[in-house]
């Protein structure tokens, strides 16, 4: 789950989920619809990253993805597996938003209740 928050410059959510990999999914999806990415077609390439559940682990994977973007390459699929986390990136046909320059630290603080986990992003537009 999210919801737009007011910020003064950049781009903000609250976000939550029942795990880590909800809050990914959350980001990946807040990038793609910021940026309003467009997949082309066949193209593939995965990544690993580590599956601590940290706010630096979280910062660092989802600054590699916009790294990625800036190569022409968007998060399509994020899933466990046995090494951590897999990303399967898709070539992007065309992009219609907003430029993501980068998720910063500014109130990234994971939240644990119950079994949610629940933080805020900031992203430099």
């Amino acid at each position: 789950m999210r919801r737009q928050i007011e910020h003064t410059a950049d781009v903000a959510y609250e976000i939550s989920g029942r795990s880590f990999l909800d809050l990914l999914e959350e980001a990946k999806n807040i990038l793609l619809e910021e940026e309003r990415i467009v997949f082309g077609e066949g193209e593939e390439k995965e990544k690993i990253y580590s599956s601590e559940e940290t706010e630096d682990n979280f910062f660092d994977t989802v600054n590699d993805w916009i790294l990625e973007i800036s190569r022409g390459w968007a998060p399509w699929r994020v899933e466990f597996i046995e090494d951590g986390i897999r990303t399967v990136f898709k070539k992007i046909r065309k992009k219609e938003g907003t430029e993501v320059k980068a998720l910063t630290y500014h109130l990234l603080n994971f939240e644990r209740e119950n079994e949610t986990i629940k933080t805020k992003v900031v992203f430099d537009t």
